[in-house]
């Protein structure tokens, strides 16, 4: 009777509350000061949660943590060769929602391609989870400070979605519409952008370097930034420990944009990339 009453009352998302099914501990929890876990929950079991593992729910005050939810390469349904990057982004104090279903490794089953509806759907959920006093998310969640990003596909999925007005800021990872069409994304897609935007990219050997210098070229209504690494191709540094510089350069961007750390503008508007070796930043519409 209590399993079909749960089952009933989870037709109602703000009534569905979170509990961690299970989680893993990706290099040690991470490089930032909170410990982070990759984590199953049972009302959202399609997607992995990198958060940290205490989220001190419901205590006062409590820290509200920022949003990032993360698209994946080919639009599939694993975030598993980005898992050292979500991570660390979550131990340094975010709450990262990816689409697909926890995997140990990449055969572990069957990958498919990931809706674009996943990317509003997890805004709604932690949306729901962070109002409802039953769940384990409960009030942990900066609603105001929401990023969407995407590795390859996964950015044509961010620019698709991208004029949900919930989000502050976006993330394109070795990724580019310049003329294509991908995952119902085309550059009219450009214009659904309405908050700064970084492309981070991996030089010459990169097949998205070029349509994402496109992008640059012509977004003129958001502010912009172009990182670029010069060799790191385009599988980035996501399976280095850690996320590797692409990460480190992430969570950079996003302490500005989303924790209001302004010590971090010069890196993006000046250049000024001494600890980030092989980078070129450049910047517009700040």
């Amino acid at each position: 009777m209590q399993r079909l009453f749960i089952t009933l009352i989870c037709l109602i998302p703000s009534l569905c509350f979170a509990k961690t099914a299970n989680y893993k501990v990706i290099d040690e929890g991470g490089s930032g000061p909170f410990s982070a876990i990759a984590a199953t929950e049972t009302s959202l079991s399609d997607y992995v949660i990198y958060r940290p593992k205490q989220l001190s729910a419901g205590q006062n005050p409590s820290p509200k943590l920022p949003v990032m939810v993360f698209a994946n390469g080919g639009c599939m349904d694993t975030s598993y060769p980005f898992e050292h990057m979500l991570s660390d982004i979550a131990s340094h104090g975010y709450l990262v929602i990816a689409l697909g279903k926890m995997q140990n490794s990449l055969d572990d089953r069957p990958l498919n391609k990931a809706s674009n509806s996943m990317i509003p759907h997890a805004i709604d959920w932690i949306t729901a989870q962070s109002a409802n006093p039953l769940s384990e998310f409960y009030q942990s969640a900066n609603l105001e400070k929401i990023a969407i990003a995407g590795q390859s596909c996964g950015g044509a999925q961010l620019l698709a979605t991208g004029a949900d007005k919930r989000v502050s800021s976006y993330l394109m990872f070795n990724s580019g519409i310049g003329d294509m069409t991908m995952a119902s994304a085309d550059v009219k897609s450009l214009q659904n952008l309405h908050a700064p935007v970084i492309y981070l990219v991996g030089g010459p050997t990169d097949i998205a370097t070029d349509n994402a210098k496109l992008d640059y070229q012509r977004i003129s209504h958001v502010p912009v930034i172009f990182a670029n690494h010069k060799t790191a191709g385009h599988s980035g540094t996501f399976e280095q420990p850690f996320g590797g510089s692409f990460s480190k350069l992430a969570i950079k961007w996003l302490d500005w944009q989303l924790k209001d750390k302004q010590t971090n503008a010069t890196l993006f508007l000046q250049g000024k990339t001494a600890d980030f070796v092989n980078w070129d930043i450049k910047a517009k519409q700040f």
